[in-house]
C-alpha cells in the first residue's frame, strides 16, 4: 500500500439540467461501474446548488484540510502563502478576476473568463490604474497574470464570496458577496464597472469587436488565522482532479459532457482500476451541483457484501443513473 493514497476528484460528475438529460440516457461507464462496485462509499457530503462553494471544491478543501466554511475557503490564501506574500499568514485575502458580463433585462450573466483576450499590458495598465481604488478602501492588489490577481485587507474579513463555478452563465445578482464588508466589495465592484466603461483599454478592443474587460469579481477569499502557516504544507499533490466535465457543463455542451465522460472512463477511471486490482490506495470522489461522495478501497463489512449479492441478483443501474445524488 502507498502512504499518499492516489485520489481521483471529479467535478461535474452528474448534471441536474433536464436539458442534458436526453444526451445521457444511454451513457455507459463500465470502468467507473466496476470501480464502484469494488470501492466503499465512506463519506457522504450532501448540500444544495445554492451553496457559494460546490461540491468539488469542499471535497478538495477536505483532503487538503482547509476550513470548510461555506464561500470562506481559502483559495487566495493558499496561493499567497504559496508565493510568500506578505501578510499571508494574517490577513484576509481574496482573488480578483477580470471579466465581461452581459447586461439584459433586468440581469447581468457572467461569461467564462476564459474567453476574454486581454494581453498582459492591458492588464497591467488596468491593474495600476485600479489600484488606487482598492487602497482608499484598504485593499491592497497584487499582480499574478493577465486576468487574475489577488487582494489583501482587513475589508475582507468574513466576506463569503461564490465560486466561479457557480456564476458562469448565472444572474451576477444571485451571487453576490455576503457577510462582513461586502457592502464595500460591491461598492468597489460598481466602482470598477464605471471606470471600466471608458478606459482606454476597452476602447482599444471595442475597435477589434471582442468582448471587453467590464468587471471584476472576488472569489476565493477566506483567511488562515486558524492554520497559521499550514496551509500551504496541507496540499496534497496526488490529487487528481480533471476538469474537462465542468469545462463542458459550464459551457452547457451537453455532447461535449457526454464524450468527456467515456474519455475519462477509458483514461483516468481505467487507470484507478488498475491500481485497485494492484492492491495500491486509492480514493474516488464524485461531486455533482448539490454533493459530493468520497470512495475508498477498503474491506467490506457483512451488511455491505449482503447488499452487493442483492445488486448482483437484481441487476446494476447503468452507470449515468449512480450520480443522479449528486
Amino acid at each position: 500500500m502507498s502512504e499518499t493514497p492516489t485520489h481521483l476528484l471529479i467535478p461535474f460528475a452528474s448534471l441536474s439540467s433536464e436539458a442534458a438529460a436526453k444526451y445521457i440516457q444511454d451513457l455507459k461507464l463500465p470502468n467507473l461501474r466496476q470501480l464502484l462496485d469494488t470501492m466503499t462509499l465512506v463519506d457522504s457530503d450532501m448540500g444544495t446548488e445554492d451553496s457559494f462553494s460546490p461540491p468539488h471544491e469542499r471535497a478538495l478543501a477536505k483532503a487538503q484540510g482547509l476550513p470548510m466554511v461555506d464561500g470562506y475557503i481559502p483559495w487566495a490564501v493558499q496561493r499567497a502563502t504559496a508565493l510568500g506574500l506578505e501578510g499571508a499568514t494574517n490577513l484576509p485575502w481574496s482573488f480578483v478576476t477580470l471579466c465581461h458580463s452581459v447586461v439584459g433585462m433586468g440581469s447581468m450573466t457572467m461569461e467564462d473568463p476564459a474567453q476574454l483576450p486581454i494581453s498582459e499590458a492591458e492588464s497591467r495598465q488596468l491593474f495600476a490604474d485600479m489600484a488606487s481604488y482598492f487602497s482608499e478602501d484598504g485593499l491592497t492588489l497584487h499582480y499574478l497574470e493577465p486576468k487574475l490577481w489577488l487582494c489583501s485587507g482587513e475589508p475582507l474579513r468574513d466576506v463569503r464570496t461564490a465560486s466561479f463555478d457557480r456564476v458562469i452563465g448565472k444572474d451576477l445578482r444571485d451571487w453576490q458577496p455576503v457577510g462582513g464588508e461586502s457592502a464595500k466589495l460591491r461598492r468597489l465592484q460598481n466602482e470598477m464597472q464605471m471606470l471600466l466603461y471608458t478606459h482606454t483599454v476597452n476602447n482599444a478592443s471595442n475597435s477589434a469587436s471582442t468582448s471587453v474587460t467590464n468587471s471584476v469579481y472576488f472569489h476565493g477569499n477566506g483567511e488562515n488565522e486558524r492554520l497559521k502557516s499550514q496551509v500551504s504544507t496541507n496540499i496534497t499533490p496526488s490529487i487528481n482532479m480533471p476538469r474537462t466535465l465542468a469545462d463542458a457543463a459550464l459551457e452547457e455542451d451537453w455532447p461535449a459532457w457526454v464524450k468527456a465522460w467515456e474519455s475519462l472512463d477509458a483514461t483516468v477511471c481505467a487507470d484507478l482500476l488498475k491500481r485497485v486490482t494492484a492492491g495500491e490506495s486509492v480514493v474516488l470522489t464524485l461531486c455533482g451541483e448539490r454533493s459530493a461522495l468520497r470512495y475508498e478501497l477498503r474491506l467490506k463489512t457483512v451488511f455491505e457484501r449482503i447488499k452487493d449479492s442483492f445488486r448482483g441478483i437484481f441487476g446494476n443501474q447503468p452507470a449515468y443513473l449512480l450520480p443522479k445524488q449528486l
